[in-house]
């Protein structure tokens, strides 16, 4: 938490705390699913996808950064007031980003946030499991650390109410709350 300013205070975390986090976070994303598809189907299976995912790597990252991005526009997007017009991508030195210009209630802001974890993390982990298929669950398993920051921007918005009016903070990693008027 940081300083208050025009009765908004302000939540961020420093790039060298979010990528710590996020790499502490990477043990339990990966054992979250790799445990149970190996306990299910087998080890061999898992590295076979792996092996492919790796072979398509380069693709799968580009074309999955721009979907991640997208995942967060789309969904702020729909509870604006403006649309897609008070939504920004960009790119701040290397770490791709989208920016939601308007406060949200902070229900709207958390489904944006949890969007990519749950389409592209949650889902093609749990289908890959099902299928035993191993290049879903390395997909899957690769786009959950790829939203760790957004996990601990969740894990942040933790204590305030749904109805909360948040603002996605536009130069740092966070937000600010809107406090009530007196």
């Amino acid at each position: 938490m940081s300083e208050a300013s025009d009765n908004k205070i302000e939540f961020t975390l420093s790039t060298g705390k979010v990528n710590l986090y996020s790499l502490i976070m990477i043990i339990p994303v990966t054992a979250i699913f790799l445990i149970p598809y190996i306990l299910i189907w087998d080890y061999a299976s898992f590295e076979l996808g792996r092996k492919e995912f790796m072979k398509l790597f380069f693709y799968i990252l580009i074309f999955g950064i721009i979907i991640h991005e997208l995942l967060h526009g789309i969904t702020w997007a729909f509870f604006t007031k403006k649309g897609f017009k008070s939504i920004k991508f960009g790119i701040n030195g290397i770490t791709p980003y989208c920016h939601c210009k308007e406060p949200l209630k902070t229900k709207h802001y958390r489904l944006g946030g949890a969007m990519p974890l749950i389409v592209m993390g949650i889902i093609p982990s749990l289908i890959g499991i099902i299928l035993e298929n191993g290049l879903y669950l390395s997909f899957g398993i690769f786009f959950s650390w790829a939203a760790c920051g957004d996990i601990i921007s969740l894990f942040m918005l933790r204590k305030f109410s749904s109805n909360t009016l948040v603002s996605d903070h536009p130069d740092k990693m966070g937000f600010y709350i809107e406090e009530a008027n007196p």
